[in-house]
């Protein structure tokens, strides 16, 4: 979720709300200190409700964003890591599992736990029909398992005739977070480069228009209030900061920033 975005949503919603109730209630001769209170309370609960309803809209599509970055993000650690390290990553990850079962090391990139033994296949390239052909030719009364980033559709149909499971990357990221294994830091991802496309989406072009829209608003309420010259000039700094974001901002899109 973009949290600058629903942050400017929430204090477009809390400024219109106020604003309009307190131009409703000195309307009706509230006196000051207590319609700003009510205009408050009234703008803090148009907030919670907006709150949740796109908190409740975004949460899903967040966390499917972030899941997928994360995921990317491992696959390509595990790529990385030697074939001891990658063993040994696995092989703490089983050993520190509940009711874990034996669990040792046959090899690299070969794992022994309990009745179950599992091959390892985390590389740039997708497994191939030659490469089940040598899991297959490892002689165990084991069930064997396959674990790898992807695999080609005729090695999966190889492993199907062969008896041999196949867990990809989708469900080995899920079993990793759910067991709280991941890594602690990834190799391969450029955190300064990370940052640095944070920083444009916080200055992205398109946060222009909520600030031209506050700013618009603001300056019509103006002629109904009779704070005339506070609204005036309100409004007037948010209308330059929109102009300001517009000129000088960055397009959201060009360089596919994350959010």
């Amino acid at each position: 979720m973009k949290k600058l975005a629903l942050l400017s949503d929430l204090i477009f919603t809390f400024f219109v709300s106020f604003l309009f109730t307190a131009c409703f209630f000195r309307f009706l001769r509230v006196a000051f200190w207590l319609a700003l209170l009510l205009s408050a309370v009234c703008g803090a609960l148009a907030v919670c409700a907006v709150a949740a309803i796109l908190l409740a809209r975004r949460k899903k599509n967040f966390l499917k964003k972030s899941d997928s970055e994360t995921k990317d993000k491992l696959l390509l650690h595990l790529a990385l890591l030697s074939d001891k390290e990658l063993t040994d990553y696995f092989l703490n990850y089983f050993q520190k599992q509940e009711n874990a079962k034996p669990a040792k090391r046959k090899k690299h990139l070969h794992l022994s736990i309990g009745d179950e033994a599992y091959f390892l296949h985390f590389r740039f390239a997708p497994v191939t029909p030659d490469d089940v052909a040598a899991i297959f030719r490892i002689q165990t009364e084991q069930t064997k398992i396959l674990l790898c980033a992807a695999i080609q559709p005729q090695a999966q149909v190889l492993c199907e005739k062969l008896h041999v499971q196949t867990r990809t990357g989708e469900a080995v990221y899920t079993a990793l977070k759910k067991a709280n294994a991941l890594p602690q830091a990834y190799l391969g991802a450029d955190e300064k480069s990370k940052r640095k496309r944070k920083l444009k989406l916080w200055f992205s072009k398109s946060n222009a228009r909520r600030f031209l829209t506050s700013a618009a608003m603001i300056l019509l309420l103006a002629y109904l209030t009779p704070f005339f010259y506070y609204y005036l000039i309100f409004g007037s700094v948010l209308l330059i900061f929109a102009v300001l974001i517009r000129i000088l901002g960055y397009e959201p899109n060009a360089e596919n920033p994350i959010s």
